[in-house]
């Protein structure tokens, strides 16, 4: 986690540099690429389970993974790690 944290820091002090009279757009740029590390950190991994997971309706519960990804994976983990349900998500 320090890693991926140094990582994203350094990222941003780039971006910084790169655009230092340009206030607006430096903050632009910082927005995008925090909205990018979140597409792929949280809602990526979201999808991937959810079409794994549901294959009978895959278009569904990936855009419902999509635009609610943290709860999705957090029902995910409690209905297959703490309740145990029988035959629920059997990952290959």
């Amino acid at each position: 986690m320090f890693l991926l944290g140094n990582v994203i820091s350094n990222t941003i002090n780039n971006v910084k540099e790169n655009f230092n009279n340009d206030k607006e757009s430096n903050n632009i740029t910082n927005s995008l690429l925090l909205s990018v590390l979140l597409l792929l950190l949280v809602v990526v991994p979201a999808v991937l389970v959810s079409q794994q997971c549901n294959p009978t309706n895959k278009v569904m519960y990936g855009i419902l993974a999509f635009l609610f990804a943290d709860i999705y994976l957090f029902q995910w983990s409690i209905r297959k790690f703490v309740i145990n349900t029988p035959d629920y998500c059997l990952m290959a």
